[in-house]
């Protein structure tokens, strides 16, 4: 996969375009062109592409990014290990599962592992409440977690990397 800064500006015009190209799909461009990025985040050059492509200033790009916790304007690993860290998450031991990822890649939240395979952050509600706590990666929630849960999880994910 190709990074996302070695993309021509109409590479990213093109996959802007494909995902609505307007201010009503914002949100979806954005986390298109994150998922495209081979680092998980939206580059300064990028932001202002979308910025100008979809007719709003870049101030309020940068609100955008800022206020979804999904979205990073740094680089992130492959895998961003979303804990959720609502109230009922929270009451169901979340941050006993915050400390077994660190102790599993040794890292903490808002840090990426060397490999550049993974990123644990908080997220808020997720809307599984019922099977929590949860990590969500990517597009996936994982519930009912456990030591031995969380273990397979990055398994599986490194398998997949």
């Amino acid at each position: 996969m190709k990074a996302l800064t070695e993309w021509t500006a109409e590479e990213k015009r093109a996959l802007i375009r494909k995902q609505g190209g307007d201010k009503a799909h914002l949100l979806n461009i954005l986390l298109e062109l994150q998922r495209q990025s081979g680092q998980n985040y939206i580059d300064e050059e990028t932001a202002e592409l979308v910025a100008e492509t979809v007719g709003i200033g870049q101030a309020q790009l940068y609100e955008v990014l800022r206020f979804y916790a999904m979205l990073e304007t740094k680089p992130a690993g492959r895998f961003r290990l979303e804990v959720c860290n609502s109230s009922p998450c929270y009451y169901s031991k979340s941050d006993q599962i915050v400390e077994l990822l660190r102790e599993e890649l040794g890292i903490g939240v808002g840090e990426t592992t060397a490999d550049g395979m993974f990123t644990i952050a908080y997220t808020p509600c997720v809307g599984a409440c019922e099977i929590g706590p949860v990590i969500k990666v990517q597009d996936h929630i994982y519930g009912n977690l456990s030591r031995e849960r969380v273990h397979s999880l990055i398994a599986q994910l490194r398998s997949e990397g």
